[in-house]
């Protein structure tokens, strides 16, 4: 798939007008970041950024729960994509961490920041970049997610998709959310660390919605680092993963999760969505996948409360 909007023009998420899509007058900003370098099943998440860009091409403005056309109140600027460094998965992580840091701490600069992916990597440089340029003490994770990634090393690299949340937590605390995946690596690694908690696919599908309770403990009052790695849904609704577990997350539910975090926390200055791998000629993975990154980003941006769509 090429890197270019197939669809129509302006090819920048959401397809909005050169005023709102402008760097000085928008206050989201989208940066894609095609890398795939660690995948071990599944290939093709470097064509995940373009496949969300042309998706949200198609995705309606208006949403009935904010009353407006949520873009257009606070504009978004997409950025040019960022160059995939193959050298290795290190040298990417700190292009990405430089990258974000400078962008969080420039002028003009975002409210809120959206990567999209590409392989779950990047939010090891992401969430670097943002502990940079805010007080690391005031940041923390929330990761929804198929997978724990808790190894320490995976295939001879500390930096594989394997491993991003082991990398997250030495920068800060992390909130996993959906995991049916875990290593015994893993596994023992998170029992002996009070830095990490892990809500399995059970807790997370739970009908009393507990998790989401202590979940708005861990973020409030915090600056949150956001990462949505799509295989932490139902692959009956996102099939377009590389490692499609079984079970996962509900659409109902990833939105009361994205409210709860930007509801308690402080502010979500910077989230990820990430994975996707196109499947061609099966657009609704792609679709799913633009309209999840629009409602978190107004979720941020326009402060609403958490109820239920």
């Amino acid at each position: 798939m090429s890197e270019e909007c197939p669809f129509q023009s302006p090819c920048n998420f959401l397809g909005l007008s050169d005023e709102e899509a402008s760097a000085e007058r928008a206050r989201a900003w989208v940066l894609p970041v095609p890398y795939e370098a660690s995948a071990t099943y599944g290939k093709g998440t470097r064509n995940g950024p373009a496949a969300i860009i042309a998706a949200s091409q198609q995705v309606e403005l208006f949403y009935h729960e904010f009353g407006s056309e949520s873009a257009v109140q606070y504009g978004v600027y997409t950025m040019d994509s960022l160059i995939a460094i193959l050298s290795s998965p290190q040298a990417m992580i700190e292009v990405i961490e430089e990258t974000v840091a400078g962008i969080l701490s420039g002028k003009p600069r975002p409210e809120v920041l959206a990567l999209l992916g590409g392989e779950h990597t990047i939010s090891a440089g992401a969430v670097r970049g943002l502990a940079r340029a805010v007080s690391s003490r005031e940041v923390v994770a929330v990761q929804v997610d198929a997978h724990a990634d808790l190894r320490n090393e995976y295939e001879d690299s500390p930096f594989s998709h394997a491993c991003i949340a082991r990398r997250m937590l030495e920068v800060c605390p992390v909130f996993q959310i959906g995991i049916r995946n875990i290593s015994a690596e893993g596994d023992s690694f998170r029992r002996g660390c009070d830095r990490v908690r892990t809500v399995f696919a059970d807790e997370s599908a739970a009908a009393d919605r507990g998790f989401l309770k202590d979940l708005g403990a861990f973020v409030r009052g915090k600056q949150v680092y956001f990462t949505v790695d799509l295989d932490g849904l139902d692959p009956s609704i996102m099939p377009a993963v590389g490692t499609p577990e079984p079970g996962g997350i509900s659409w109902e539910r990833i939105l009361e999760i994205a409210q709860v975090v930007c509801k308690e926390s402080a502010h979500v200055p910077i989230f990820d969505v990430v994975e996707l791998a196109p499947i061609p000629g099966l657009i609704a993975p792609d679709f799913l996948a633009a309209k999840l990154v629009y409602k978190i980003m107004s979720y941020i941006m326009l402060g609403r409360s958490t109820r239920k769509m």
